[in-house]
């Protein structure tokens, strides 16, 4: 990534170094350039990374180089055993003394040992370039300490947080850094020193809730802390992060109070619906399961409480409308709406429960009135008609159909009251030996009682029909409302599954007929074409 120009002085009598040195390939993202003089130019020797004395030197010589060169440069002195002397006396002032006699094998790997210190030190600064990069990008605070507390590193968004510069926060402790006194930190609920503690102690990456004073005001911090450890294992320090979540915290709150202020319940869940979030609301609607509401299935929380159902609670009613929970007599529609993340990806579902209790029961009332006749309280013609459209015609299908005999006369001769009071009288005899929803009042005084499709023989369905129709007609012969009023029956059933309810209700229509024809009071079977 990076590439390096290595700069090497000799300062020698001859080229044999340099020829030496060029025979040497360069290490990866090194470049060498050599250059070899007879004479001490000392201005120059900045420009050298390397510089290697190979000539008649003496203390005072030494001194210069080391004073002209740069501080990092590595100075190399040539010596052999007459020279010791001087060498001895003036260690301090250059890196490396290679000793006489040099061909070119020792000179090649003593230059090779030099680069390659030259090599590990640019790629120990690029690492730090890129930590100090990293750290300073993010918005969190980072921080690096040793064992003793003391902060070796921070990041630009820490030191904007202490108000100080990294120099000022560098080898600084806690109370210095944070500007509290130790009584203060003692008194309030700060816990970074003690979860430092921790950290050292258990040797393992902790997660805490941080609470710090900035600036005169508190913030809280989730704060994940680890320890640093040496090439033998041992714990050198610690290394932090800390995310400011102050305001979301806030943010939560005022979203808690939001969602606890909703008309309605409200339950929130993730993309595989389990339970993330309720309020008090829902909260009362399952007050069976509140208990561990968290976590737990939607579907399994709806099913528990079907399943726990009692006279009071009834049921969950799924419906074209939508899902409507039956509950202490209040009902709910259950709205599902799915949750989008920052991204716009799906991330959940958040469910609202609206009491509609009113308009449930008006919309059934409505429903109720319009397929019920007012007077008797059976079906009407319309709840017939809705049934038929709805329900096949199976083969062994009965249909009763039944027409009071002289009710005209008797509704003219004593009134609409009377005529009234012996249609409810007929319909409560139908009503006590037949199933309500079987039961339909066509209109006037004519009824319909149908016997669904039990694939049974069409013989033995004519029969139950009939048997039924005898009832009807005994009891009304007992209740002696009126001595002219009596009853005429026309029975019709299906011979196959391909018939329909219309061909049926004109077999009936025909058999009600002949009923009528045959002196009233009776009942007729429709027998054509069986």
């Amino acid at each position: 990534m990076y590439h390096r120009l290595v700069k090497v002085c000799i300062l020698a009598d001859d080229f044999f170094i340099d020829g030496v040195l060029k025979s040497v390939d360069p290490l990866p993202n090194l470049e060498y350039e050599i250059f070899t003089s007879e004479v001490v130019d000392f201005e120059v020797l900045r420009d050298f990374s390397i510089i290697i004395l190979n000539t008649a030197f003496s203390s005072e010589m030494i001194r210069k180089i080391y004073d002209a060169k740069k501080s990092e440069s590595i100075f190399v002195v040539c010596s052999d055993f007459q020279n010791f002397r001087v060498c001895s006396e003036n260690y301090k002032y250059f890196d490396e003394l290679w000793t006489g006699p040099l061909d070119a094998e020792k000179i090649a790997f003593l230059f090779g040992k030099i680069v390659s210190r030259i090599r590990k030190d640019e790629d120990s600064c690029l690492t730090e370039k890129y930590l100090d990069t990293l750290i300073d990008s993010l918005p969190d605070l980072i921080w690096f300490k040793d064992a003793r507390g003391a902060h070796l590193r921070v990041n630009k968004s820490f030191c904007e947080a202490v108000g100080k510069t990294k120099e000022d926060v560098q080898g600084r402790g806690h109370y210095y850094i944070w500007d509290i006194e130790p009584d203060e930190y003692a008194k309030g609920e700060y816990v970074c020193l003690e979860s430092e503690e921790i950290v050292l102690r258990e040797k393992k990456n902790c997660l805490f809730d941080e609470t710090v004073k900035i600036k005169d005001s508190m913030r809280k911090f989730k704060t994940y802390k680890s320890p640093l450890f040496d090439r033998n294992g041992d714990v050198l320090g610690t290394v932090g992060v800390a995310r400011d979540v102050t305001d979301l915290q806030n943010l939560q709150i005022e979203m808690n109070i939001l969602f606890e202020s909703l008309p309605f319940g409200v339950i929130a869940t993730d993309k595989d619906q389990h339970v993330t979030g309720v309020n008090q609301k829902s909260l009362a609607l399952f007050s069976s399961q509140s208990k561990g509401l968290l976590g737990k299935k939607f579907e399994g929380l709806l099913k528990a409480f079907a399943d726990d159902c009692s006279s009071e609670q009834l049921l969950i009613e799924d419906s074209r409308d939508g899902v409507f929970l039956l509950a202490s007599e209040r009902v709910f529609k259950i709205q599902q709406e799915k949750l989008l993340d920052v991204f716009s990806e799906f991330a959940g579902y958040i469910y609202l429960f609206f009491d509609v209790t009113k308009e449930y029961h008006q919309k059934h009332q409505l429903i109720f009135d319009a397929n019920t006749d007012y007077l008797t309280k059976l079906n009407n013609r319309r709840k017939l008609h809705d049934f038929l459209r709805d329900t096949p015609c199976m083969s062994g299908t009965a249909l009763l159909l039944a027409d009071l005999d002289n009710f005209k006369q008797i509704n003219d001769q004593y009134g609409h009251d009377e005529g009234d009071r012996i249609l409810v009288a007929f319909a409560d005899i139908l009503r006590d030996n037949f199933d309500l929803e079987n039961i339909f009042r066509l209109g006037g005084d004519e009824f319909a009682v149908l016997f669904p499709g039990t694939r049974h023989a069409k013989e033995q369905m004519l029969e139950t029909a009939h048997r039924c129709a005898r009832v009807i007609i005994s009891e009304l012969e007992k209740l002696s409302i009126h001595q002219d009023l009596s009853v005429s029956i026309g029975i019709a059933v299906t011979s196959s599954d391909d018939e329909d309810f219309g061909s049926l209700f004109k077999k009936a229509d025909i058999a009600l007929y002949d009923s009528k024809c045959s002196g009233k009071n009776t009942c007729c079977l429709w027998c054509g074409g069986a």
